[in-house]
């Protein structure tokens, strides 16, 4: 008798400590993390109100599980929402793409800015209508160094440089940037276009000939002149054409506010307007334009906020379902 009070007892002590986990993880259920069987992604159930106050759970897909200045955060949920005016809010330096709707899914690429602060902030994807309705979640933003360089550049570089031509490349560069379709236009997963040693990485900080800092917005790949350079993905050329500083430069949309550039070309391949299929040569390794040795300077943007390119390259990250998924929805309803 006295070993079964012993066992009851014993019993008890786990079923107690379960309970109170479970007790401590709901009480504040908008901070409760549910894990999914794939690690990058993160399932937060996110507050749903409407204009009557009703608020409910709904779950939202945020990855990868921890965001850093300079990475893209992608949004995927069960969408309760009818139309197109949708818009996604946060209050942290940088943007959104286009909200893409397969069916009753919802997906959307958020850019963080290189200059976000760390910290914990609010995202809330909203519809205004007869009944405005809103999903409401929080992110935390982890904190991350970014090396800082210093170099010289001789001043021959920039001989004949004239303020106005500069800001008419910008203009062009910011055009190509801001030219794409609201879907997805890749169907499969991203490759490098040029497999070399980095030279200089995403968001560093370069003090160039004692003036100003600035931020390297995207990587650079060391490489021999000639080197081949192919797409990491299917698009459209919205760019091909020698800048002052970029050089002989190409700018392919990927859709959805997806933009990839490739900057110092030797030679260009390709023309404005064309269709690329992943793995097309679009050009060859150079020097032309800002630079001082054969490299290729690759960036990729979320409408004009950089972000680091080798995400790209990184478990599949902007696996997304391709646009035709909507016309298979369509037939069969």
């Amino acid at each position: 008798m006295k070993y079964k009070k012993w066992l009851s007892f014993l019993f008890l002590i786990p079923v107690f400590f379960i309970a109170s986990a479970s007790y401590y993880l709901l009480q504040d259920f908008g901070t409760y993390y549910e894990y999914s069987p794939e690690p990058a992604k993160m399932i937060k159930p996110a507050h749903l109100l409407d204009d009557y106050g009703y608020a409910s759970y709904q779950p939202l897909v945020l990855y990868p599980m921890q965001s850093a200045p300079g990475d893209f955060l992608i949004i995927e949920t069960a969408s309760p929402f009818t139309g197109d005016e949708l818009t996604i809010s946060f209050d942290f330096p940088g943007t959104v793409s286009s909200i893409y709707q397969p069916g009753n899914l919802l997906y959307a690429v958020v850019a963080i800015s290189y200059e976000a602060s760390p910290g914990r902030y609010e995202i809330t994807i909203s519809q205004q209508g007869d009944e405005n309705i809103y999903i409401n979640t929080e992110v935390d933003i982890i904190d991350k160094e970014f090396r800082l360089s210093r170099f010289s550049m001789p001043a021959s570089r920039t001989e004949g440089w004239t303020a106005a031509r500069l800001a008419e490349d910008r203009e062009k560069v910011r055009a190509a940037r801001s030219t794409t379709v609201p879907h997805p236009l890749w169907i499969q997963k991203f490759i490098h276009p040029l497999d070399v040693r980095v030279s200089s990485e995403y968001g560093a900080i370069r003090i160039i000939n004692e003036n100003p800092p600035r931020r390297h917005s995207g990587i650079d790949l060391a490489a021999d002149e000639g080197a081949p350079i192919i797409a990491p993905n299917d698009g459209i050329v919205r760019l091909a054409e020698f800048l002052l500083s970029g050089g002989n430069t190409v700018i392919i949309d990927h859709g959805l506010n997806l933009s990839s550039t490739y900057m110092h070309l030797h030679e260009i391949y390709v023309e404005v307007g064309q269709e690329i299929n992943r793995g097309d040569t679009l050009g060859t390794v150079g020097m032309t334009g800002y630079a001082t040795g054969p490299h290729l300077h690759w960036e990729v943007n979320i409408g004009q906020v950089p972000v680091n390119p080798e995400q790209l390259l990184d478990n599949d990250l902007l696996w997304i379902p391709p646009a035709y998924i909507n016309t298979l929805i369509d037939s069969n309803n």
